[in-house]
């Protein structure tokens, strides 16, 4: 049976355009029987010129940009919930639990990227899957998995598995046959911290049997740990087949640079990604190809005391070809020290991802 539409959609401020139109082009290059003839920008404050440089990507490839404000829809958001917040300044990451609010009818099938992807291969798979029931798709975290199953904190939902919100396969149709609007509003009202806006609410408020896990490739984030330590990483708490932790390694479809002390991100100096040359590859075809690099992170964000100097210290022993069992020590070394000063201060590390002791409402 021939499965609905699938569309794409970048959920940006100005700051992230270049990082999505790289993304962009290379999701079309590698996908050349994306049917669409538009591709999604949830705008939140880009420029002309970066929309005229948009356009000429999408143009390239017989497409062109649908632009959709998402401002009044946030807006009303903050409104009703003031502690619902931006992510890093912005509330481009924190619309996502509200796109159905923003996309056209005829939207059925919505495959949200974060911005600072490459997509190295074809989504093909994604467009044939059978969603059944399901709402919403996404890849699942071994990490916080194993918390949720050792009941170091529960969700809302009642869910045992967690999934990242940097790669998200709507099913807009499902959505709001469910009304998961409600769902997500019910969390609002009930929860007063959300560390990670999207994901923490994601999590909270879509119950289990209306989620589908997607494959680690479709959201590969480990590129920055040494070949060695990546496959032990990933099979940590045998959460994830090894057969699929083997495929992600080997042919990840979407790598996803994350941010800060990990030092993935290859559009700055002293990246230690192991999928670094995509990048630069697709950057080389897109208008920005001439924009130099920005400094090392480690430069821009110098740890400030004892707690930072030792996290980027364990994170850099898993980029470096250590036995894993030294590297894993490093970690937890520093986990295990994290959770001891958080104890004696009386906090829980994982209070901002699920339920309170005080709600907002009974």
């Amino acid at each position: 049976m021939k499965q609905p539409t699938l569309y794409l959609c970048y959920t940006i401020n100005d700051f992230y355009a270049r990082e999505a139109g790289i993304s962009m082009l290379s999701f079309l290059e590698n996908n050349p029987g994306y049917e669409p003839e538009e591709v999604f920008f949830i705008d939140f404050g880009i420029s002309q010129q970066n929309r005229d440089r948009l356009g000429s990507i999408a143009a390239r490839y017989g497409r062109h940009i649908t632009y959709l404000d998402g401002r009044p829809v946030a807006s009303e958001v903050k409104r009703q919930f003031p502690h619902y917040p931006a992510w890093k300044g912005s509330m481009a990451s924190s619309i996502k639990p509200f796109l159905d609010k923003l996309m056209p009818d005829y939207v059925q099938r919505l495959l949200c990227i974060d911005a600072d992807t490459i997509v190295a291969a074809s989504v093909e798979e994604l467009q044939q899957m059978d969603m059944g029931d399901a709402v919403v798709a996404g890849t699942i975290s071994n990490i916080m998995g194993h918390s949720l199953k050792n009941h170091h904190f529960e969700l809302y939902s009642g869910n045992t598995q967690y999934i990242g919100c940097g790669v998200l396969f709507f099913d807009l149709k499902n959505w709001r046959r469910e009304d998961c609007y409600q769902r997500i509003i019910g969390v609002l009202k009930r929860k007063k911290h959300l560390r990670l806006p999207d994901q923490t609410l994601m999590n909270n408020a879509i119950p289990q049997r209306l989620m589908k896990a997607l494959p680690t490739k479709y959201n590969y984030t480990q590129s920055n740990y040494h070949p060695w330590q990546v496959y032990h990483w990933l099979r940590q708490h045998d959460i994830l087949p090894e057969e699929e932790c083997r495929e992600a390694i080997d042919h990840p479809v979407i790598i996803h640079y994350l941010s800060g002390w990990a030092l993935s991100r290859p559009w700055h100096e002293g990246c230690y990604s192991n999928h670094k040359e995509e990048y630069y590859h697709y950057k080389a075809l897109s208008p920005w190809k001439d924009d130099p690099l920005a400094p090392s992170l480690e430069k821009i964000y110098q740890p400030r005391n004892f707690d930072e100097r030792l996290l980027l210290w364990s994170l850099k022993q898993m980029m470096k070809p250590r036995p894993y069992f030294f590297a894993l020590w490093a970690q937890k070394m520093y986990f295990t020290y994290h959770g001891i000063k958080a104890r004696m201060k009386g906090e829980n590390l994982h209070s901002d991802e699920g339920i309170e002791a005080c709600d907002f409402e009974p």
